[in-house]
């Protein structure tokens, strides 16, 4: 049904998510269902959803620059980590220790290394770097990882030159 290994391995991941959210509800609705803490769990769906984009930035059609060019592909990967994580771990903060605030000084970190990073795949050096040929040369290098044929007919093939 599904050809390309990278859905197939989404699909696990995701199968193994919603059997992990399942089993501890289970454990802890039957253990101690006066305390919920299996909703904790859910932020394991953090790392799901970044997969997910991954996949759907890896996989679409389209040729604008972050869906062809890998460094600026992951920089919005990494991006969409970051705003997905840092209000989950702000929730956290405020419910487990609301004295203490320690989730900006995670949020001012890694937002460092985001912002160097979206730099990199974005500043104006990089776009220079980035001509229309490049592109195309990308774009052909994704498309032909995609149709890569299998078994031993493949190390045969001739590869289009890019």
């Amino acid at each position: 049904m599904f050809k390309h290994l990278s859905m197939r391995i989404f699909l696990i991941h995701l199968a193994a998510f919603a059997a992990g959210v399942i089993i501890c509800a289970a454990i802890n609705l039957w253990l101690t269902p006066g305390t919920l803490w299996f909703p904790w769990v859910l932020g394991w769906g953090v790392a799901v959803a970044t997969h997910a984009v991954a996949l759907l930035l890896r996989k679409t059609r389209r040729h604008e620059r972050i869906f062809i060019d890998p460094k600026a592909r992951a920089s919005i990967v990494h991006l969409f980590a970051y705003v997905a994580v840092v209000p989950l771990l702000a929730f956290i903060n405020l419910t487990v220790t609301p004295k203490v605030w320690w989730f900006y000084w995670v949020a001012l970190g890694w937002g460092v290394g985001i912002a160097f990073h979206l730099w990199c795949a974005f500043g104006k050096r990089r776009r220079r770097a980035l001509r229309p040929e490049t592109s195309r040369q990308v774009e052909a290098k994704l498309h032909a990882t995609e149709a890569k044929p299998s078994g031993k007919r493949a190390s045969r093939q001739r590869r289009p030159k890019a």
